[in-house]
């Protein structure tokens, strides 16, 4: 009968179940998580840092519905880089949540007339939407810096 230290039997189960001994940690699976690790790790690092930190930042403060043909939105804005020019997209709502007026608000940069620098990192802005029907909400839709 032969033992579990037998050199024959030790050889012939390497061989059956593939082992070959000590193996590269490059081999296998191994480099390719590796790989996928820095690759994955930083894309989430970076989209992570990019979703915290947006270049505009908008905060809808309040809206009243003026008449069946407009309502007025107030909302502030935070740039990352006030030099630029920005531009929202504001829209108006009905009672089933259907689209009844939009429009694109125009931010221009607003330097100092002194320095050239810009003052202002933040603004509050309060905009009329028309509309086509009677509203009762509104919201941003999106805020891009051009």
């Amino acid at each position: 009968m032969s033992t579990p230290n037998d050199p024959e039997v030790t050889a012939f189960l390497r061989e059956r179940y593939g082992n070959f001994g000590k193996e590269s940690w490059l081999s296998g699976w191994k480099l390719p998580a590796l790989i996928f690790l820095i690759v994955g790790g930083s894309w989430l690092l970076w989209s992570a840092n990019h979703a915290a930190n947006p270049e505009v930042r908008s905060t809808l403060i309040s809206f009243k519905s003026d008449s069946p043909t407009s309502i007025s939105i107030r909302y502030s804005l935070s740039f990352k880089h006030p030099l630029r020019q920005h531009q929202c997209t504001l829209v108006a709502r009905d009672k089933d949540k259907n689209t009844v007026g939009e429009i694109v608000d125009q931010i221009p940069n607003l330097p100092n007339s002194q320095t050239g620098q810009a003052v202002h990192t933040s603004i509050t802005r309060e905009i009329l939407i028309p509309t086509r029907l009677q509203a009762v909400n509104a919201a941003i839709l999106n805020c891009v810096s051009l």
